[in-house]
């Protein structure tokens, strides 16, 4: 058996229209017949009656042309609520295509993927690689030794008592600036970010991260940094502190006096 063919609901609707246009014209030739035969059978006509007859064939042309569009209307709504409710199983059953996906499609979405598995390892391996890095950092900071006195000071040369008591002088000044390194670093950060990432667009956040802890670890305001900067700028005044302590254990030595007053009894050590 043949197949059913769909039914084209908009040229349905084009038929029906034909149809009853052709049926109108139709019926108004035969109307006209009419009138002809029955203005000939009744003789010649006054015109005030010729114009009540073509009043009356106005308005009743009028009303069949308005049922007419009534009815086509309503006709044309009926078919587009059945082409509505029952699709066209034939077009139904033809599903979309779907595309296919050739081998080297296959092979670039893979190293798509492995490309971005590898990149995602890297930037946690740098992650995990500063966050050593600042741990390490923070406990070399942090971490202090109390099992020594910082006030005594033992060196056998002028260089060595130089060194460190360059460091203890400058220790009253900021003896815990590890206290001050979290604050100072957020500092820090808020104010090179917005200049990092207007001379160097494009990077992520993390590498953003480690440029400002690499310049944060030479950077001035560090508060480790600045003690070492006053150790620098006091060098001369420890050095002079330093010769004339030397001199004086080394006087003290040679004339008996290190460890006794001059009554007699004993005095503690000169730091």
């Amino acid at each position: 058996m043949p197949k059913k063919m769909g039914v084209n609901s908009k040229a349905e609707v084009a038929r029906s229209r034909k149809n009853a246009a052709e049926a109108e014209q139709k019926d108004r030739q035969t109307r006209e017949k009419e009138e002809q035969y029955w203005r000939e059978a009744e003789g010649p006509k006054s015109k005030a009656a010729k114009k009540r007859e073509e009043d009356a064939e106005k308005k009743a042309e009028n009303a069949a042309k308005k049922a007419e569009a009534k009815r086509l209307a309503e006709e044309e709504e009926r078919e587009l609520e059945k082409a509505l409710k029952k699709p066209d199983k034939k077009v139904s059953r033809v599903s979309a295509p779907v595309p296919k996906v050739t081998e080297a499609e296959l092979i670039r979405r893979r190293e798509e993927e492995q490309a971005a598995l590898a990149k995602k390892a890297e930037e946690s391996k740098k992650k995990q690689t500063r966050m050593a890095a600042e741990e390490e950092y923070e406990r070399m900071v942090l971490v202090s030794n109390t099992n020594r006195d910082d006030s005594i000071i033992d060196a056998r040369t002028v260089d060595e008592a130089l060194a460190k008591m360059s460091v203890a002088d400058n220790l009253p000044v900021d003896r815990h600036p590890e206290k001050r390194l979290k604050a100072s670093f957020k500092a820090y950060e808020e104010v090179e970010m917005p200049r990092l990432k207007e001379e160097k667009p494009g990077l992520t956040h993390t590498q953003y991260k480690d440029l400002i802890w690499k310049m944060w670890k030479k950077s001035p305001d560090n508060p480790l940094n600045q003690n070492r900067i006053g150790i620098v700028e006091n060098n001369e005044e420890a050095e002079l502190y330093a010769l004339n302590r030397l001199l004086l254990s080394e006087m003290q030595l040679v004339t008996g006096t290190r460890g006794r007053s001059h009554n007699g009894r004993k005095r503690g050590y000169v730091k």
